[in-house]
């Protein structure tokens, strides 16, 4: 049994190893793993040189939670110290010089309206979010990215924690200028609770999301992450999450869907870990990509780590061009060809918005 003060010097000893890996940390390069097809020696260091200039410039507003709102504190800081981030410490580190930025929303009641958290910026912005969830708390939050210059970016930390009972529905929306550059790290605690996470990227040049779900403590742990993004042009979206099982009995469930046109790049390296003694476990990961060009690039690397016994793990992947029987059958009713194209791939994509926003929640 843990006494108060051998907890405090836990905390003490974590913040201490925390604070000397960030400051340590450096620039990914080719050979990090964690950033592999992620061409890091372009987009990391073109991120990085942004961030280190940046003037923190942009607004925040938020709508819908007034009685849960504060600004973020010496806690929030301590909280992003202490996330994990899938190669990409040096960011943390660089988020944290220019920490003080942001939205802390503490959810100790059922919201039946959504929260809405806005974040936009037309040069470099580096806010955090903390969104923590008392036992048996209910809401909805809506975040949205807005970058609107041609040098727009914006790098956000967000921390996502729900307590036993609770239930969140989160979504990130990142809406870019063409030009634009956005990365957000999420870290996802989940203890005893039921949380739903979507991700959309749209008109960015360069996007990078990295998502962390820590599935822990009683039986009836549910950890649901959707993306849906439709990539033109030559943007490159670069996707990696991980989905930790930590205690027995929980599950979770990834599905991550891309519509890739022109000279666009879709990455996607996700991992399902489960660890020793965390039996019954139920996870499941899938990457689904359309390729609408032959110039179009994807890259995906689902992978599984298993500790345990009586578990049910399993992860798919799959890139294909668009289905030419749903297409055919859409020309042969009159509709032109564009016009289909679009339709067959907003069903490809609004498969994920459907899973995520079941019927009985609209």
């Amino acid at each position: 049994m843990d006494f108060p003060e051998n907890n405090d010097i836990r905390l003490a000893l974590e913040q201490a190893e925390a604070e000397h890996r960030l400051a340590t940390a450096t620039l990914p390069d080719r050979l990090c793993e964690d950033w592999r097809f992620g061409r890091p020696h372009k987009h990391a260091a073109a991120m990085a040189e942004l961030a280190e200039s940046a003037d923190n410039a942009g607004t925040v507003t938020v709508e819908g939670a007034d009685d849960a709102l504060c600004e973020p504190d010496d806690d929030a800081r301590d909280s992003v110290k202490l996330m994990q981030s899938i190669g990409s410490d040096k960011f943390l580190a660089l988020q944290l010089a220019h920490f003080g930025k942001g939205v802390v929303l503490f959810l100790e009641r059922s919201y039946k309206e959504p929260i809405t958290i806005t974040y936009e910026t037309e040069g470099t912005f580096l806010p955090t979010t903390q969104i923590v969830a008392v036992a048996g708390a209910k809401a909805r939050i809506i975040e949205r990215h807005i970058c609107r210059g041609e040098k727009a970016a914006i790098l956000c930390t967000r921390t996502i924690m729900a307590a036993e009972g609770a239930e969140l529905s989160v979504e990130l929306h990142e809406e870019g200028s063409g030009a634009s550059r956005a990365m957000n790290i999420t870290n996802i605690t989940a203890d005893g609770a039921a949380v739903r996470h979507l991700t959309t990227h749209s008109n960015h040049a360069w996007a990078r999301e990295e998502t962390v779900a820590e599935i822990m403590g009683a039986k009836g742990t549910d950890v649901q992450l959707y993306s849906a993004n439709r990539l033109g042009a030559a943007q490159v979206l670069d996707q990696h999450t991980r989905q930790r099982h930590t205690s027995g009995g929980s599950t979770s469930n990834l599905l991550y869907k891309n519509v890739v046109d022109d000279k666009a790049t879709a990455v996607f390296a996700g991992n399902i870990y489960v660890s020793p003694g965390a039996h019954d476990t139920d996870a499941y990961q899938s990457n689904r990509n359309m390729m609408l060009s032959e110039d179009a690039t994807i890259h995906s690397l689902p992978g599984l780590e298993i500790l345990a016994d009586h578990v049910r793990c399993s992860h798919g992947s799959a890139s294909a061009p668009m289905d030419e029987e749903q297409l055919f059958y859409l020309l042969s009713r009159g509709i032109p060809r564009h016009t289909a194209q679009l339709l067959v791939a907003e069903g490809f994509l609004g498969d994920v918005t459907s899973r995520f926003s079941p019927a009985e929640q609209d």
